[in-house]
């Protein structure tokens, strides 16, 4: 944002949407590998005649939860700039915070 122009709307935006996409491919890798060592897990577990719950159906279940979260949240976020033009920045802000954040909690970061 410190470019030309970048200090206006459309710079703003085209900032955070590079950066959003950089963490959207990191969740996507992580939730990837969680989802495979949540198979593996459920699948030794079926072997050993386990009664615990599936793994990989509550990871899926806290993804789409975390999703609707996620939209929910920004748009809240959106509508605090009642129509204004910061809205589109804030709420791309919003998505790329969010997004970071899961991500960083699916690599095993978050904990640290």
């Amino acid at each position: 944002m410190m470019t030309p122009d970048g200090d206006t709307t459309v710079g703003m935006m085209v900032c955070l949407d590079g950066e959003l996409g950089y963490w959207n491919a990191r969740l996507t890798a992580a939730f990837a590998e969680r989802l495979a060592d949540a198979e593996a897990q459920d699948a030794e577990l079926r072997t050993l005649g386990s009664a615990a719950a599936s793994i990989e159906e509550s990871l899926r279940a806290m993804q789409q939860a975390w999703l609707s979260f996620r939209d929910a949240s920004c748009l809240y976020e959106q509508a605090q700039w009642m129509g204004g033009t910061g809205g589109g920045p804030a709420t791309l802000a919003c998505h790329l915070h969010e997004t970071a954040r899961q991500a960083l909690k699916l690599e095993g970061w978050w904990a640290q």
